[in-house]
């Protein structure tokens, strides 16, 4: 990163932080609606972070290599942990840095910039739903966290000239758990323009072997898997668009 990019990411990257202490501020019984949710499924874990900010980003200096933006869906267990703070550091977090090793030759830890589409902790992230019907209050919290955190990745790509990976697809559509931040996701490369929307990619969930099982499935015969992850990631690109006038820019 030049001066001016590494600038613009830590004016980013200070918002961020700025923004998760008065979305937390704003709701101080959110973490007893994560205790009610992790009941009802029968768990019990020490609940630390109810919004979490990701501190690997603090490590990001003006020298760092980024080439891939990664945009998970929301902090679980191991993530809001005191000690932690930081975004795919569970299971699912571990196969992705195995996958981007191997198969790119990316450092995950190093090369690669985590966000979330909402910072809002629930132990499984289809709680989230839950969540909302639980604790109201946490409503538009959770609406104007996930617009947020869309309108961060186009910038966040511009600072850093990178790619996007967008983890998980089932619920960016219109009336999904991540509606809100789609539209606002739209929003935001309209504005960026399509040289950067032609570097956004979606993918599977690495948990369960979903992201395994599709690019298996999808790979054409003599196809390296890089190459089949770079087309697979553009021909999602219309699911996360939702047919914008980005879609079919590879």
């Amino acid at each position: 990163m030049n001066d001016d990019e590494y600038t613009r990411f830590v004016a980013l990257r200070d918002s961020f932080r700025r923004r998760v202490a008065e979305w937390s501020a704003a709701l101080p019984a959110l973490a007893d609606a994560q205790r009610a949710l992790a009941s009802d499924v029968g768990d019990s874990y020490r609940l630390d972070t109810p919004i979490v900010y990701n501190r690997a980003l603090d490590d990001i200096g003006p020298e760092a290599n980024i080439s891939w933006v990664v945009v998970a869906d929301n902090p679980g267990k191991r993530e809001q942990e005191a000690g932690m703070n930081r975004y795919l550091v569970g299971r699912s977090g571990l196969m992705a840095e195995r996958f981007f090793s191997r198969e790119l030759g990316v450092d995950f830890r190093r090369e690669v910039a985590i966000i979330n589409k909402t910072p809002v902790h629930t132990p499984k992230t289809a709680q989230l739903r839950k969540l909302a019907k639980l604790y109201p209050e946490a409503r538009p919290v959770l609406e104007d966290s996930q617009r947020f955190m869309a309108s961060l990745v186009a910038e966040l790509q511009r600072c850093f000239g990178a790619r996007v990976w967008v983890m998980g697809l089932s619920e960016v559509r219109v009336g999904g758990l991540f509606g809100s931040w789609q539209e606002e996701l739209v929003a935001a490369y309209e504005r960026a323009g399509k040289d950067y929307a032609r570097r956004l990619y979606g993918y599977n969930h690495f948990s369960m072997g979903s992201f395994s099982t599709d690019l298996k499935r999808r790979r054409r015969e003599g196809e390296t898997v890089e190459a089949a992850v770079l087309r697979i990631g553009a021909e999602n690109r219309e699911r996360i668009l939702g047919g914008s006038g980005f879609t079919r820019l590879h």
